[in-house]
């Protein structure tokens, strides 16, 4: 397990964490955190650590386990923490429609496997219950490494995200978010979203496939769609190259709409981090 990015305005300690926030995605492949003041306005710490890309949930809390922070800083008595995984196994109910008696019915929407739990959180940008499985062994790892987290699968910061960097209320984007082998979409149309799903694909051929199947599912109109990427994607690499064929208005999400960030920060493409950055607005 190689650490691949730490950046720091300062050293958090212990009696100074509950004026913090604590962030974390659990990735296919990375874990990644942050560290913001208790306002959420302020970066602090970034970091990302490579994984490996574990085989079961079982390798993947020892990895997590095995982490520096796990045994002291992660343990903080943070403001708030917040843990977010990568999961296929999810549903979106409408909030109004939402019955906490019916959570089971809900349940077998996702295909949610023996020894897993189910978690329901909110996408308020959206007036979503965002309904998904996690396996109840990670679960009660995360709950146990960290503080008091509250936790979310990957859509929900990605689309809390979105709203928040579209712009007014008239304005409509396609947004994709990268990540090690699978993608996240969401179209948002006049401000309200219209579209979500991640896909998993093997090579830039898979992603121009499910790209043509999303443009043609959607009825967009390329030259007129706002295309904004975020995630592990460059402006050299080959799947930003396939989007951009088709939409010439593109461009990478703007992190400092989520979250201020002093010099310390700038060499490194906040896009990359958006989904990460983006969780402090999830609750």
């Amino acid at each position: 397990m190689n650490k691949l990015l730490y950046l720091s305005t300062s050293e958090v300690q212990s009696q100074l964490a509950v004026k913090c926030n604590l962030l974390v995605h659990i990735g296919m492949d990375t874990i990644r955190y942050a560290i913001t003041d208790a306002f959420g306005t302020d970066l602090q710490v970034l970091a990302e650590y490579d994984t490996g890309k574990p085989e079961s949930p079982s390798e993947l809390i020892k990895v997590i386990e095995s982490l520096p922070e796990s045994s002291k800083q992660f343990k903080y008595s943070f403001n708030k923490v917040k843990v977010s995984y990568d999961t296929f196994n999810y549903t979106f109910i409408p909030a109004d429609l939402y019955e906490q008696d019916d959570e089971e019915v809900y349940a077998k929407f996702i295909r949610s496997e023996e020894n897993t739990e189910v978690l329901v959180t909110n996408i308020r940008t959206a007036d979503i219950k965002n309904v998904s499985a996690i396996d109840s062994k990670l679960h009660q790892s995360i709950s146990r490494i960290f503080h008091n987290p509250k936790i979310f699968n990957q859509a929900s910061p990605f689309v809390e995200g979105t709203k928040k960097t579209l712009g007014t209320d008239r304005d409509s984007a396609l947004f994709i978010d990268f990540s090690a082998g699978q993608f996240q979409v969401a179209y948002l149309k006049t401000s309200k979203l219209e579209f979500y799903n991640i896909f998993e694909f093997a090579n830039p051929d898979e992603f121009n496939y499910y790209l043509l199947h999303i443009i043609e599912s959607l009825s967009l109109e390329t030259g007129e769609t706002k295309v904004i990427v975020s995630g592990k994607v460059s402006d050299t690499g080959e799947v930003y190259k396939r989007t951009q064929k088709y939409f010439p208005s593109m461009g990478f999400a703007d992190a400092n709409l989520l979250m201020k960030h002093s010099e310390r920060f700038e060499d490194v493409p906040l896009h990359t981090y958006f989904s990460l950055i983006a969780l402090d607005l999830c609750e």
